[in-house]
């Protein structure tokens, strides 16, 4: 129908539908909470406040625009800061690590791209991407080739070369 859909479910108490939102989709979110709301509270819902409720999360640290001196009292905390990943963003790799261990973590290439802006830059990921793809998989003490793009069949990796070849040379004997 190209209208936003916010209603509760016919068949399940508790569940509201919230579909079809288009553009202005984004700037309407702020209101469409609150009709969701008011859905939940007609529907029996019992709603309070949280009293220890932080609505703002910290500002991530962005090394390239920080003051010299800020920028040394964050590499000598963390000397993580003083490794460039990115050299065309001039994002670091305490910069990467801090979006990966995030309350809502940044698990994929492309989310980490998206916090950081590592891989946005004049070579587009050509010289950060392997890079930053280590840290990603040092960081969460997962393999290499189970790192992805942005979505679950988006491997990037599919084995170690040598090992590739190796495996190829076996099955030709």
């Amino acid at each position: 129908t190209e209208d936003f859909i916010i209603r509760p479910a016919h068949n399940l108490k508790g569940f509201i539908h919230a579909a079809g939102i288009q553009s202005p989709g984004l700037a309407a979110a702020p209101a469409i909470a609150e009709k969701v709301i008011d859905i939940l509270k007609q529907e029996g819902l019992n709603l309070h406040h949280k009293k220890d409720f932080n609505p703002y999360r910290p500002k991530p640290i962005r090394i390239h625009e920080l003051s010299y001196e800020e920028r040394q009292r964050h590499i000598t905390h963390n000397p993580l800061y003083g490794r460039i990943v990115c050299r065309c963003e001039h994002i670091t790799e305490g910069e990467i690590v801090d979006s990966i261990h995030q309350p809502i973590p940044a698990l994929t290439l492309d989310a980490i791209k998206r916090r950081t802006r590592a891989g946005m830059g004049r070579c587009q990921s050509g010289f950060c991407l392997p890079r930053v793809a280590k840290i990603l998989s040092r960081e969460t003490n997962t393999p290499l080739e189970n790192i992805i793009k942005n979505s679950e069949h988006s491997h990037l990796f599919i084995g170690k070369t040598k090992n590739l070849l190796k495996e190829e040379n076996n099955e030709t004997l």
